[in-house]
């Protein structure tokens, strides 16, 4: 079954399960314990909130990755065995390198993951334009569609 994860969004789900989301400059988070063939996805909208109530953890990188990993603990994955994959940060309009959404979405989950030091072990971000997102929990496998092309990471 095919698990849509909306706009500021976070699925978590077990194998043969594939989490889908389309983005442009937010961000799609994924996390997968290999060996439980657990994985979720969150849709990262914003780098940052300092609201400490959010209603939506998965909008936000420095929350949705703590969220994230709390919901996959509870159906057995292991926090310690958990690999990150990332897409999507595109620009979506021309504006100056300060006002680029899509990068700071990237490095906020680039530095959210680095503090619970989880590797980033594929990712296809930047760029322009909106991206279609499956991740397979199966296998861990990603397939990203950027622009007419295909990428597996």
């Amino acid at each position: 079954m095919v698990i849509r994860v909306k706009i500021g969004g976070l699925e978590v789900a077990k194998s043969p399960e594939v989490l889908e989301t389309i983005l442009g400059s937010c961000v799609a988070l994924m996390l997968y314990d290999r060996g439980k063939k657990i994985g979720g996805m969150a849709h990262i909208m914003l780098p940052h909130t300092d609201d400490p109530n959010v209603r939506d953890p998965g909008k936000y990188a420095n929350t949705a990755v703590p969220a994230l990993i709390t919901k996959m603990t509870v159906v057995g994955a292991r926090p310690n065995k958990l690999v990150a994959k990332i897409a999507g940060g595109a620009a979506m309009f021309k504006t100056s390198n300060t006002m680029n959404i899509g990068k700071k979405n990237v490095e906020a989950t680039k530095k959210e993951l680095s503090k619970y030091k989880i590797r980033i072990v594929g990712e296809d971000v930047g760029g322009e334009g909106s991206r279609t997102v499956k991740f397979f929990l199966k296998d861990g496998k990603v397939v990203v569609n950027h622009r007419g092309k295909t990428k597996i990471i």
